[in-house]
């Protein structure tokens, strides 16, 4: 299937092209772009350490990475940076490993705070202000009120509620903290991300499991009505249809407002609706075009696993030996998403590729300051553009 693409990478530090320190050093580079849920985009590098002759990484030290292909471009992975070094013999090696999120120990620190009817996009702006987190919020969300939010839990925690609350993806990246739409297809500047689709070929590994047990037809929650201070409740109905159960899920939290309730309910009955089906995989050709909170389409294949499905976590790993593989794990995608591409809707809004291409190869070409091709391509949810100052 291969094109006989030759992969390759690019890293900068500090605004500095430094890739040509580590072309015959490199030994291997994992990053792992994880769509919110706590968990934080990395990136494992390790070097060949031979003679002792690579100059000492230093704990705090930021990293840009990119991966890609000759001849057809690198695209962003992240700004990371490292947390942890390793020295070792025999072999020689150094062993870095980097997160997104910079501050880590701050995340976790416990903040005692009260939010008295504000905005979900103010509450994070104050709350990360106090350890230099700023906040990037997507409009759908940005807005909603809170009418009271007593915070005593960290940082990290606080982002964990808001993302569950609202089915949003929270990424933590070189000192930003975004939220977005979970399924929405935007970026958190509300800028439309294409659905890719995939066809068996494109596939080396590929599995999907359908579990009833996550079936629910419906989700309440309730709220305490301020008038009458009587308990009300507000439902969420299931987006997927021939459900086999009439099972109705209730939320044990009582919220502060018939709004709270509403979200909480759709926010819990989406979640539901996606656990319903999971898929795990490994593509025919590795494809850093590919990211975490991607949406995509499988056709072409057999009924239980054609459908639409939601990227949950993403694994590009660079061998020495030259080789780039992309391994991947998500849920059920958005609803009727499959069918609309199948009934030839909105077709500028889906990337398909053929036998042995990678999506980098389709992807809209945008201005590019950095002369690279593809690294100002509109990111996927939650990913940042690079900043190289």
């Amino acid at each position: 299937m291969s094109k006989g693409f030759i992969p390759t990478f690019e890293i900068y530090k500090g605004g500095e092209n430094i890739t040509a320190r580590f072309q015959d050093r490199a030994v291997s580079i994992v990053v792992q772009l994880a769509a919110g849920r706590g968990d934080q985009d990395s990136c494992d590098i390790i070097l060949d350490d031979r003679d002792w002759l690579i100059a000492t990484p230093r704990k705090g030290d930021r990293l840009q990475v990119y991966l890609g292909y000759e001849g057809i471009g690198t695209t962003f992975m992240g700004n990371f940076e490292v947390n942890s070094i390793k020295f070792s013999f025999t072999p020689k090696a150094i062993a870095v490993k980097c997160t997104a999120a910079s501050s880590l120990n701050d995340l976790k620190s416990t903040v005692i705070a009260s939010y008295d009817d504000k905005t979900v996009e103010q509450i994070l702006a104050e709350a990360g202000s106090k350890i230099g987190f700023k906040a990037d919020v997507h409009n759908f969300i940005a807005d909603e009120k809170i009418p009271f939010l007593n915070q005593s839990m960290s940082f990290g925690a606080l982002i964990g509620k808001l993302e569950q609350h609202y089915d949003a993806v929270a990424k933590i990246n070189d000192g930003k903290v975004s939220l977005t739409p979970r399924s929405g297809g935007v970026s958190v500047s509300d800028i439309s991300v294409p659905t890719y689709v995939l066809r068996p070929y494109s596939f080396a590994e590929l599995n999907v499991m359908v579990d009833a047990a996550s079936e629910y037809a419906q989700t309440s929650a309730s709220y305490t009505d301020k008038t009458t201070l009587k308990k009300m409740w507000v439902d969420a109905q299931s987006k997927l249809k021939d459900l086999s159960t009439d099972a109705k899920h209730k939320i044990g939290t009582i919220y502060n407002s018939e709004d709270e309730a509403k979200r909480a309910a759709e926010s819990t009955q989406a979640q539901l609706d996606r656990a319903t089906g999971k898929i795990t995989g490994r593509l025919a050709e590795g494809d850093p075009w590919v990211r975490d909170g991607q949406r995509f389409v499988v056709t072409e294949c057999r009924d239980g696993i054609n459908g639409s499905y939601l990227l949950d976590l993403v694994v590009h790993s660079y061998t020495k030996g030259g080789a780039l593989t992309t391994s991947f794990s998500g849920t059920a995608g958005v609803n009727g998403l499959a069918e609309e591409y199948q009934e030839g809707k909105n077709a500028d809004e889906f990337l398909a590729i053929g036998p042995g291409q990678v999506f980098g190869q389709v992807m809209p070409v945008a201005p590019d300051s950095l002369g690279s091709p593809f690294s100002s391509v509109p990111s996927m949810v939650g990913q940042p553009a690079p900043i190289l100052e």
